[in-house]
């Protein structure tokens, strides 16, 4: 182990293990369906915990395998809840409404909810138009009834920090860099960020600026692999932007299914 004595494993998109000394989390597992890897639900080695940031289908169609496989505890969002709930059938108790700020300790980490807004919609779209536009989607079909979780995807999103038996922090974010956001992780000073990429030169730039202001000296990004179209000199600068601005930073570019110790 590294200086922070942990280890970290990319799968998909934002899907990551992480060990805690004797607990393992497992972050939105939707690795099997996606495109820009080959691996599948069977690379996750433990799963005590599942933390879920929104209840979009590219971030669990994993889910009923890993309940099936290893019984997880799940958090996620408070409005979350109940419709995961049900689309599952799972174990009420063992789902945990994360309210904004909420944190538990689980003795090897406490996790701690907090608040994110996933997608800006649409002037003009409610609720209701929003279910409706999902139940068109090849997921809502082979999943009746799922269209409501999708449209709570859209509205609730659950970032979380991580903080180990020995104070290491792990934040794991995956919003647009507003003005509230960066308050509230400017305060945690994290020690490791993950954080979703960026999409453009432009949000690279952005997303540096965010990355060196919450002070963290890690950067991990996510969603690189989201469809398969991203490109690789996006994510090359991001990281020359975030090493011009932490020169003494470490920025990390992960590969499916590896672990990386830090």
């Amino acid at each position: 182990m590294g200086k922070y004595n942990i280890a970290i494993k990319w799968l998909a998109v934002t899907s990551f293990e992480i060990k805690f000394d004797d607990l393992t989390v497992v972050t939105d597992p939707y690795i099997t369906e996606c495109v820009g890897t080959d691996i599948t639900y069977e690379a996750v080695e433990n799963c005590d915990i599942i933390c879920l940031s929104h209840a979009h289908w590219d971030h669990i169609t994993d889910i009923p395998r890993l309940c099936e496989k290893f019984t997880p505890r799940i958090l996620c969002g408070d409005q979350t809840a109940m419709p995961l709930a049900r689309w599952l059938n799972y174990t009420p108790s063992l789902i945990y409404p994360m309210y904004p700020d909420t944190e538990l300790d689980f003795d090897s980490v406490k996790i701690r909810a907090l608040y994110g807004r996933h997608k800006i919609v649409h002037d003009g779209m409610g609720f209701n138009d929003l279910c409706a536009s999902h139940e068109g989607g090849t997921f809502c079909k082979n999943n009746p009834g799922i269209a409501a979780l999708q449209a709570v995807g859209t509205m609730e999103y659950r970032n979380y920090l991580f903080t180990a038996k020995n104070g290491t922090k792990i934040l794991l974010w995956g919003n647009d860099p507003t003005v509230e956001q960066l308050h509230i992780c400017r305060a945690l000073k994290p020690d490791i960020a993950i954080l979703q990429r960026s999409s453009s030169p432009k949000k690279a730039e952005e997303l540096a600026d965010f990355a060196a202001q919450i002070g963290c000296k890690v950067l991990i990004p996510h969603h690189q692999d989201f469809k398969g179209v991203d490109d690789p000199s996006i994510l090359a600068a991001f990281q020359e932007a975030y090493l011009k601005r932490v020169p003494d930073g470490m920025f990390i570019t992960p590969k499916h299914g590896e672990w990386v110790h830090l």
